[in-house]
């Protein structure tokens, strides 16, 4: 695919911004300001987009490349949950173009700046057997992906971003919705995913590293990437594993490390100085070809980050195909098993969901 955005990629390091939702949160917005649907913060677009524009603009000013667009959870079914279902496209196609109009105001020939457009989680996981979260066909998913793709393109995005992916069905039939957009629209743009991992190196659901990114690749995305859950620590090996196996353009956008639940909210520990040193150990090291921040990150994550890894050009990196051994054979775990576990596990990041809008499935923004 001819695209000015992995043209770029490929000179030189980029930079995404930070969460969105913590920064919403430092603004301590009343109920007024959501238009009576509070935590809905993508809905900030339509009813505050001064707000939104002055925080595009705060990652803008500290030297950021790309600016996800403020619609993590503007597809319909999340938008449904504040009866917003039917605002689905004039929400995506404002954010896109708000964030398009901050982009091309910092933009200059010497250093263009891009918009990813944000296609979230659903809500929905549609390889597990839980009679709730996997009550969904893959076609209708699709749909639901095309919907909030082809708003997203018309608003003027240079990338879809798909990601923080915990099901690789679902990015399945986001990938298949993403290019159906692309027809409607009548417009190509590149498609990057990034899925999320746990502590032990899997997606929520049992899929590890090496399988997605097999997934992935057959796909035909053009960007491979891991986002969210975890701090950089806990990607390091991922990381390594993607940069040493796949020939794609590599993205990593963690938390600022894993949350704590502190009075029913999410706090993210990692200060700005040792989360770029750790990024900056996967450009330098890895060959990584985007950073950035998501929950828990702020203008000052991302100052010290450009500060480490921006104005670079991208480690070359020899991938070589070999066989691999199989791996060793492990008891089988039924993904409602494992789902139950998860739950357990995650009690912090779920009492905490409503209140701080974390980016695990129920939630509606980068926090």
């Amino acid at each position: 695919m001819q695209s000015f955005y992995l043209d770029i990629l490929q000179e030189r390091v980029l930079i995404y911004d930070g969460a969105m939702g913590t920064s919403v949160q430092a603004r301590e917005l009343t109920a007024a300001d959501f238009g009576g649907k509070e935590g809905c913060n993508d809905y900030l677009v339509l009813t505050r987009p001064d707000v939104v524009e002055e925080i595009h603009a705060s990652f803008m000013e500290v030297g950021c490349d790309v600016l996800e667009t403020a619609t993590f959870g503007s597809s319909r079914p999340k938008l449904e949950e504040y009866g917003l279902g039917a605002k689905t496209r004039e929400q995506n196609v404002a954010a896109a173009q708000l964030a398009r109009r901050v982009a091309d105001r910092y933009t200059t020939p010497e250093r263009p700046r891009f918009v990813a457009g944000s296609l979230g989680p659903t809500g929905f996981l549609p390889s597990s057997d839980d009679p709730s979260l996997g009550n969904v066909t893959f076609e209708d998913l699709a749909a639901v992906f095309r919907e909030q793709a082809g708003a997203l393109i018309a608003g003027g995005v240079d990338v879809l971003l798909i990601e923080t992916a915990q099901d690789i069905l679902e990015v399945k039939a986001a990938i298949f919705g993403c290019r159906a957009a692309m027809e409607d629209e009548g417009c190509r743009v590149p498609i990057q995913a990034q899925v999320t991992l746990d502590t032990s190196g899997r997606m929520l659901l049992g899929t590890d590293v090496d399988a997605a990114m097999v997934t992935l690749e057959a796909l035909g995305v053009d960007v491979i990437g891991l986002n969210c859950s975890t701090g950089p620590e806990y990607m390091r090996e991922p990381i390594r594993a993607l940069t040493e196996r796949c020939p794609l353009p590599i993205s990593v956008i963690p938390n600022a490390g894993l949350p704590r639940n502190e009075g029913g909210r999410a706090v993210y520990p990692l200060e700005p100085v040792p989360m770029a040193e750790q990024l900056a150990s996967f450009v330098n090291d890895f060959g990584v070809n985007a950073v950035g921040g998501c929950c828990g990150t702020t203008p000052e994550h991302l100052a010290r980050i450009v500060e480490l890894c921006g104005n670079r050009a991208p480690k070359q990196r020899q991938v070589e195909r070999v066989p691999r051994s199989p791996a060793p054979s492990a008891p089988p775990r039924s993904s409602r098993s494992r789902l139950r576990r998860w739950w357990a596990s995650a009690s912090i990041r779920w009492a905490a969901a409503r209140s701080s809008a974390c980016c695990w499935p129920t939630t509606t923004t980068r926090l």
